[in-house]
Formats: structure tokens, sequence, C-alpha cells
């Protein structure tokens, strides 16, 4: 996964999942992909050394991937997403077809 793509993917993970991060896993992981941070410049600004905030980091970053895999709420975003686009386009029982689906995935949230 390229550079930008992993920023794109964990800046939304923290979006939706980062209040079940540690105060310090959040605020270490979203300098480094929100505000584009080093590691060093974390590490000074919160008086800790640079491993500390790569561990933290790293230690958000499983947890994220953690809760996709499991609650696939950004993968469900996307497809939604996906969905309304393709039925912006589309006409007749292709954009019922993809509204209902719209439908099937926001009420798999359980919502």
């Amino acid at each position: 996964m390229d550079k930008i793509k992993k920023t794109v993917r964990y800046n939304s993970l923290l979006h939706i999942y980062g209040n079940l991060l540690s105060k310090t896993q959040y605020a270490f992981a979203d300098a480094y992909f929100s505000y584009d941070l080093s590691l060093s410049e974390i590490a000074e600004a919160h008086d800790v050394s640079r491993s500390a905030v790569e561990d933290a980091i790293k230690k958000a970053l499983k947890k994220l991937d953690e809760y996709e895999k499991e609650l696939k709420i950004l993968q469900k975003n996307e497809k939604i997403l996906e969905l309304v686009a393709k039925a912006k386009d589309a006409t007749g029982n292709e954009k019922i077809e993809a509204l209902e689906e719209v439908e099937r995935i926001i009420y798999s949230y359980g919502i």
C-alpha cells in the first residue's frame, strides 16, 4: 500500500474507531497521519522517546485494523458511496437495485 493510500485509510479508520484507542495512541496516530508529523517531532512535542511514539502508533494501527476486520464500517461506507454513485448514473431497475443494496448495508449496521 503506497503512502498516500495508507494515510487516507488510517485517517478514515481514526475517524471511525479513534475513540476506541487510548488517548496516547490516538494523539500520536492522529499527529502522524493527519498532520504528517515525523516520529521525532511527535516525540519532542510530547517529551517521550521516538521509540515510544513508534510503538504507540504500531499498536494503534493494529487495533484499527482489527476493529475494521470485525466491524467492516469503512468497507461498508465505501460500498455505500460506490452504490450511490452508480445509482446517480443508473435508470430503472439498476437504480432500484443499487438503492436497495444501500438500504441492506445500512440495516446491517443495526440502526
